[in-house]
């Protein structure tokens, strides 16, 4: 705030435009206003404008005034400082004592402020007084602050922030110790921590599916393969059909020997055994006429299965086989 007040000092020294005078007095006419409303705040902003328009003492000592009700002690300090220095110059005694009397008064009710950082303190950490930066030559010497009640905040990169409340009295004089915050959760690991090197992952193989081929049954491991042409197929058909004629012939003894008598069994037996041997006869001569030549006896299978069904009024042979 001293420097605001010795850029607004410096103003002096160039005189105001008509325009600016005309916008000073609409600017006191409002602060006069704001005060009677008891809008102080406002009514000092007002009065800074008139200080910057068209700088004069009575304004300023104001202006001081208004400050100094609003609570904000080192402003109003500020203020009546340079009121003292503006009266001085003017050679205006009576209010260069005012300004001088003001002034001391306002240093009495002034509060000190003594921030000690850690040392410990991370380097870059920032300290925020009501949202307001200070310099780092500022921490550790006592500062003037306006009485009442104060933030403070420690800042440092990877750490939360740090807060601190300070309550403070007229003519007040603290020290309050401040840190940084602990350290963020979750943070990336620091740039000096090792890190594992990315070993890079080989995609994986192609899967390959065999183009489908057609199934050539193959012959049992424990058949032994067929040479010449007494394959094993071929030598199955002459047993099926030798049996077959032989159960034929049998079945047609018994049925002569019934004399067509349907009530004595040997007719039905010989029906029985006459339709087994047209199914082993059939068969043997199935696997004779379908055996294969010796190379794809080696690799062929054949299975026959003689079937019989007799009923009480018919009987039907066949044959069920994979080839």
């Amino acid at each position: 705030m001293l420097l605001v007040a010795a850029l607004t000092g410096a103003s002096t020294a160039r005189a105001a435009s008509p325009e600016d005078r005309a916008a000073a007095r609409r600017h006191s006419s409002q602060a006069e206003k704001l005060k009677k409303r008891g809008q102080l705040a406002e009514a000092c902003q007002e009065l800074e404008q008139v200080e910057r328009l068209d700088p004069k003492l009575p304004s300023l000592i104001e202006l001081a005034e208004c400050t100094e009700q609003l609570g904000k002690l080192v402003e109003a300090q500020a203020w009546w400082a340079l009121a003292r220095d503006r009266a001085k110059r003017d050679e205006k005694p009576q209010s260069k004592a005012k300004a001088e009397a003001r002034l001391a008064a306002t240093q009495k009710r002034v509060a000190r402020l003594t921030l000690q950082l850690a040392a410990n303190a991370p380097a870059g950490a920032q300290v925020l007084s009501d949202d307001a930066a200070l310099d780092a030559a500022s921490l550790g010497s006592a500062q003037p602050m306006n009485p009442g009640e104060h933030v403070i905040v420690v800042k440092a990169a990877g750490h939360d922030d740090a807060k601190y409340s300070v309550k403070l009295a007229d003519g007040d004089n603290q020290t309050l110790a401040i840190a940084v915050g602990p350290a963020t959760a979750g943070r990336a690991p620091s740039a000096a921590a090792p890190v594992a090197p990315v070993v890079p992952v080989a995609p994986p193989a192609p899967t390959v599916v065999p183009a489908p081929t057609s199934v050539v049954p193959a012959a049992s491991q424990d058949a032994t393969p067929a040479t010449g042409w007494w394959s094993e197929q071929r030598t199955a058909g002459v047993i099926f059909g030798s049996a077959g004629v032989v159960a034929l012939g049998a079945g047609s003894a018994l049925c002569i020997g019934a004399q067509g008598d349907v009530s004595d069994r040997r007719l039905t037996g010989g029906a029985i055994s006459l339709a087994a041997g047209g199914v082993l006869f059939l068969s043997g001569v199935v696997l004779l006429v379908s055996a294969p030549s010796t190379e794809a006896a080696q690799q062929a299978r054949l299975s026959v299965i003689p079937t019989l069904h007799v009923a009480r009024e018919a009987a039907v042979l066949g044959a069920a086989g994979e080839f």
